[in-house]
């Protein structure tokens, strides 16, 4: 075993800065088995290019500090460093603005909001109505705001460290299934910290009911065992529908080519193959594949419905599970049709005819179609009634672990193909007998939802080839009251409509500008290279990363409301530079419709950017008939203080 030369070992350090322990000790485990000195470092540099080049960095820049990193006091400095960019904008176009925060976003490799084609074109040409304005302004309020740095930089880690774990090989059968054991580590310790913020915080209504958030959500699908009874009865009302339709069942298992996978599942030896894809990018290859499936089976006018599960190779690579019900006479088309597109890339490798597409045709006589995906339902929620995986593992701790990996890829587990919408199902569970006799028609599509009939609810919404649109009760969504409505909004707003509204967030920056010292280099010490990011000059920039390093305490006061005068700044930008802009907002819509009753005008609710109206379930709608299943409103008791607000829309539970 080869041992680390005196001169390399603060070389070694300074490659591995940052990095968990777990990736530094498989790093070095490659490094000491090379035959000698000059292969092992060669090796290290290596590795350390393909996890800088995973971090977004440049490839000379190597240090990766992710270990323990406090998301919090980053997220800080990226919302004041973009707040301080927009305060020295002041005479700058707001397209230069707007790409001067992308490209900073970029740095970081943090995707903005998206904006449309549309807004983008007339942001170019300054021809912006007061509604895409506002679309704008709310990607440059989420750029100053903490809150949605944390939350980008939070799944950003994850993402990174798994990555990287894979990477090294990390994630296998031999060393740990589905997900690595550090993110599983910090999965769960986020979740103890959540489920502590659950248990310590009380809802109240206005009966003075009360309880705390933990009891109330194990009373919805977010307790796994309501979340898998409510998939089963699902599952056993589309087999029973189908049943009545003359419907075959078959249940069919793909996956992805070869250069997906990291490794061998017998060996855990890495896949020569492997071409350094993600899970995602796995998962986007079976999305883009079942799309053109679903797409040539539409030209042929085969239509089939079911369900889909999605689930971890050990190594983390995803494959689905469909259980579908199709016309006996279409059968075959489906099954030819998957095959062909299943195949068509890397379709003549090694073993891809008999792996990436397997079909097994449902024999009434023999089992069901819920049997047949009643197994991998319990082995991605909790494990229940299965020992062992299919690798040999305790299936309650693969339960845990393939939830993990859900999580940190954000990939969705279930899913409905085709069939009517779930969410009337519930709000309806949520109601009482209807007496109303006109109302019947919504009672005995209550009473199928009660008695858990998926198959008679099916029925009555309008079958499973029925459209959104076109069921028979579709949710109910109230916008709730408070700031910008787009349809109050005069549509043929001008440019000089626009900047009455597009000044008062200038008017924050020139504020912040003269308490902090009227000059841009009091402002902080990057005023240079702020300068030069809105001149478009990128140059000169230093790497973000490092100026955070040496972030002075000025810039702080900025936004911390230490200077005199800036708390406006910080309470207007910090908060999503909503406040102000909403209310002068709301003052020209009133004014521009005097006319239409303002002592009644009660502008809408919008997010905390400002961009868009909130929105809340309160029932179900049906030939225009409302029926209100959410009625109360609920305040939150911490053990530090009161919340007072409506907290409906995180209450799906509470009647």
């Amino acid at each position: 075993m080869l041992n680390v030369h005196e001169h390399d070992k603060q070389w070694l350090d300074n490659k591995l800065y940052g990095l968990p322990s777990p990736h530094r000790i498989a790093i070095m485990r490659q490094y000491r088995s090379k035959p000698n000195r000059r292969e092992a470092n060669l090796s290290v540099l290596h590795l350390t290019k393909r996890i800088a080049a995973v971090m977004g960095k440049d490839k000379h820049f190597y240090h990766v500090n992710i270990e323990q990193q406090d998301i919090s006091a980053k997220a800080k400095q990226h919302a004041r460093r973009c707040i301080q960019i927009t305060a020295q904008a002041e005479g700058k176009e707001l397209l230069t603005i707007y790409n001067t925060l992308l490209h900073y976003m970029a740095c970081y490799s943090i995707k903005p909001p998206k904006l449309s084609e549309t807004i983008i074109n007339h942001l170019k040409l300054d021809t912006l109505d007061d509604v895409e304005l506002a679309q704008v302004y709310g990607v440059l309020a989420r750029a100053g705001d903490e809150i949605w740095w944390k939350r980008k930089l939070r799944k950003q880690r994850n993402l990174q460290i798994e990555t990287i774990s894979r990477e090294l090989n990390l994630v296998s059968k031999q060393k740990g299934i589905y997900a690595s054991n550090i993110t599983v580590s910090n999965f769960q310790t986020q979740w103890q910290s959540n489920q502590q913020l659950l248990e310590n915080t009380i809802a109240t209504n206005e009966h003075g009911y009360s309880a705390s958030l933990a009891e109330l959500s194990k009373l919805n699908v977010s307790n796994p065992a309501i979340r898998k009874a409510e998939l089963m009865v699902r599952i056993r009302g589309f087999e029973d529908y189908a049943k009545e339709m003359d419907y075959s069942a078959l249940f069919l298992t793909i996956t992805t080519p070869s250069k997906y996978h990291r490794c061998f599942a017998r060996t855990g030896d890495e896949n020569p193959n492997w071409n350094g894809a993600t899970p995602l990018d796995a998962q986007d290859y079976l999305n883009r594949t079942f799309a053109r499936i679903r797409a040539a089976l539409a030209r042929e006018q085969v239509t089939p419905f079911g369900f889909r599960v999605a689930e971890p190779h050990h190594d983390g690579t995803p494959h689905w599970h469909l259980l579908l019900f199709v016309p006996s006479e279409q059968q075959q088309t489906l099954v030819d049709t998957f095959t062909h597109y299943c195949l068509e890339e890397d379709g003549d490798e090694q073993g891809a005819k008999e792996r990436r597409f397997k079909v097994e045709y449902i024999d009434p006589a023999i089992g069901s179609g819920t049997g047949y995906i009643m197994k991998y339902i319990n082995k991605n929620i909790d494990g229940e009634g299965i020992e062992y995986d299919s690798y040999g593992k305790d299936a309650t701790t693969s339960a845990i672990r393939i939830k993990v990996w859900a999580s940190c890829w954000g990939i969705r587990q279930f899913q409905q193909i085709g069939g009517v919408g779930v969410t009337p199902w519930r709000e309806l569970r949520r109601l009482d007998a209807i007496k109303d006799p006109s109302l019947d028609w919504i009672e005995a599509i209550r009473q199928a939802a009660d008695s858990s009939n998926w198959t008679l609810y099916t029925q009555l919404m309008g079958g499973v080839f029925c459209k959104r649109v076109d069921q028979t009760i579709r949710p109910l969504y109230k916008t709730q009251t408070r700031a910008i409505q787009a349809s109050t909004i005069n549509s043929g707003a001008t440019d000089t409509q626009s900047k009455p509204i597009a000044a008062l967030i200038q008017q924050q920056s020139r504020n912040a500008l003269k308490e902090c010292g009227n000059s841009q280099k009091e402002c902080g010490n990057h005023a240079e290279n702020s300068d030069n990011l809105l001149q478009g000059d990128f140059r000169n920039m230093q790497e973000p990363s490092r100026e955070f390093q040496d972030y002075d305490s000025e810039m702080q006061e900025i936004v911390s409301g230490t200077v005199a005068g800036a708390p406006e700044l910080a309470s207007g930008l910090d908060a999503g530079l909503t406040s102000e802009l909403a209310s002068g907002i709301d003052a020209e819509i009133a004014g521009n419709h005097s006319e239409l009753a303002p002592e009644n005008y009660q502008p809408l609710k919008t997010n905390r950017y400002g961009d868009a109206a909130l929105t809340q379930l309160k029932g179900i709608v049906s030939f225009g008939v409302e029926i209100i299943t959410r009625v109360h409103t609920w305040t939150l008791t911490t053990k530090s203080q009161v919340q007072k607000n409506a907290f409906c829309s995180h209450l799906e539970f509470c009647q």
